[in-house]
């Protein structure tokens, strides 16, 4: 007996679906950000994998793939130098690139919008005034970011035992990333992006 997880992946019922992720930080003129490093940091806040490869023995499946921003919204602040569209475009025109480092094999190239729930974000004017008797309204504009989905691969894969994944999301534009200092001094905190694949664990057949 199997389970149809999509057209093109047939699990067996005894198969393990677990859900892995991994988060690291978008910086200021960082081109490529690589995820699933070898060695995890092992705080379960950013990620929940023990290390790539995946240990022990079972053959692995790999059946979704999504990415999401851990903040909730991005505001306009200029005197930081954070512009809450550039730092969205920036982010919804950037591409992935899915491969097994052993032999090489690319399994996806696509945009990250492929994977990502981009589709809801938008970006509102919000009014404020300024701290004196009488000042104006001020307009800004903040980002508000939906939270992740579930994205299939339309092409499941599989991962041999030992077999290393490599999974990076590249940048067209990275300059318009603030740095640390200037998120830090807006109050804003970090920006960070987190990758999760489903995964379908099996015994290997004997």
């Amino acid at each position: 007996m199997s389970n149809q997880i999509s057209k093109k992946a047939i699990v067996p019922a005894s198969a393990r679906i677990k859900t892995y992720f991994d988060t690291q930080q978008v910086t200021q003129n960082g081109a490529v950000v690589n995820f699933f490093p070898p060695n995890s940091t092992r705080k379960i806040t950013r990620n929940n994998y023990v290390g790539n490869p995946f240990p022990g023995e079972l053959k692995r499946r790999i059946l979704a793939l999504s990415f999401e921003v851990t903040k909730q919204f991005i505001e306009d602040d200029e005197a930081n130098g954070i512009d809450a569209r550039g730092i969205v475009n920036s982010l919804k025109d950037a591409g992935v690139i899915l491969q097994a480092d052993n032999d090489n094999k690319e399994f996806l190239r696509v945009p990250i919008s492929k994977h990502s729930n981009f589709s809801g974000t938008d970006v509102q004017l919000v009014a404020g005034t300024a701290n004196t008797v009488d000042a104006p309204v001020v307009f800004k504009r903040i980002a508000a970011l939906r939270s992740a989905d579930e994205y299939r691969l339309a092409d499941p894969f599989d991962l041999a035992v030992n077999q290393t994944l490599s999974l990076s999301v590249h940048f067209e534009d990275s300059s318009v990333f603030p740095s640390d200092e200037n998120w830090t001094t807006s109050g804003q905190g970090l920006l960070y992006l987190r990758a999760s694949i489903v995964v379908a664990e099996m015994k290997p057949e004997k």
